[in-house]
């Protein structure tokens, strides 16, 4: 069967791996396709695709959108979006500047509560081609022996209700969605039982974004676990929505997980997905 992976970080955001080393790791893994969908950048996806050219690995354009939804963090996934286009890289330059403005706040807190000397001038320094993130504030925490491990930097400082958290600007997912759309893209929601919804409200977020297009959701995802897909994919039957899958490969930064394959070699994601995203997007 050949095999994709539709959720993929490199260095241009949190992940360990340049999009030249994704597509040679892609390659190694056998895969026939994987998307490149960084947070909030499209910058990593020429390099993906000059690498793969000749190879016959195909590389999906793709982003994963942060936004706010009843104030949890909420991700919209965006494949073949007419990235180049001069309109929609003015709007994510506006995503850019609010993650810039909330890194800002977050590295102010870091100083204030433990005089650790964080700023983004060391973390640009230290990560230069990457839109930073709390992942790679917790890697420099870790790289400068303030913490020992990324998750203690997260529970002590950085996560959700950690001390020196600052939550992001309310861009909506309704609002990343009609981004997407109207550059020629198909908007996906990222793993949607990641959130800590009820089922209620889960299915009140999916009929909200269907009204603002949704198209897909992310159903075969690395962390499910028992019946998780089988319920995702139920919803995506009722909602009438596509169906897509990723192993969410961040390389050194989520060590368990490997690309096209998750954890313990327990994903596998067929080519079909992929076309069925192609049909859509060209109405056939």
């Amino acid at each position: 069967m050949k095999t994709i992976d539709l959720h993929v970080h490199s260095t241009y955001s949190d992940g360990s791996l340049t999009p030249e080393e994704l597509v040679a790791l892609a390659l190694s893994a056998g895969l026939s396709a994987f998307a490149l969908t960084d947070h909030d950048t499209t910058d990593g996806i020429d390099e993906a695709v000059r690498a793969a050219r000749g190879s016959g690995l195909e590389i999906v354009p793709g982003i994963e959108f942060s936004t706010r939804w009843l104030h949890r963090d909420i991700h919209v996934l965006g494949y073949f979006i007419d990235y180049h286009a001069g309109t929609f890289q003015k709007e994510l330059r506006g995503y850019l500047n609010a993650r810039h403005t909330r890194n800002v706040q977050m590295c102010e807190r870091i100083r204030e509560h433990t005089g650790f000397p964080v700023s983004m001038d060391v973390l640009t320094e230290a990560f230069p081609d990457a839109v930073i993130t709390r992942a790679h504030m917790a890697a420099w925490m870790v790289d400068h022996g303030l913490v020992e491990t990324r998750k203690i930097a997260f529970d002590k400082y950085l996560g959700a209700h950690a001390a020196c958290f600052v939550p992001k600007s309310e861009v909506t997912p309704a609002d990343a969605i009609r981004l997407i759309l109207a550059h020629d893209g198909i908007p996906v929601l990222a793993h949607p039982l990641l959130y800590a919804l009820s089922r209620k409200q889960l299915r009140l977020l999916i009929c909200e974004l269907k009204e603002a297009g949704l198209m897909g959701i992310e159903a075969v995802y690395v962390l499910n676990h028992g019946s998780d897909e089988a319920f995702v994919r139920s919803l995506a039957e009722q909602y009438g929505l596509l169906i897509t899958g990723g192993s969410d490969f961040h390389g050194k930064n989520k060590p368990d997980i490997a690309l096209g394959t998750g954890i313990r070699s327990g994903l596998a994601i067929p080519f079909q997905l992929l076309d069925e995203l192609k049909n859509a997007r060209s109405g056939s």
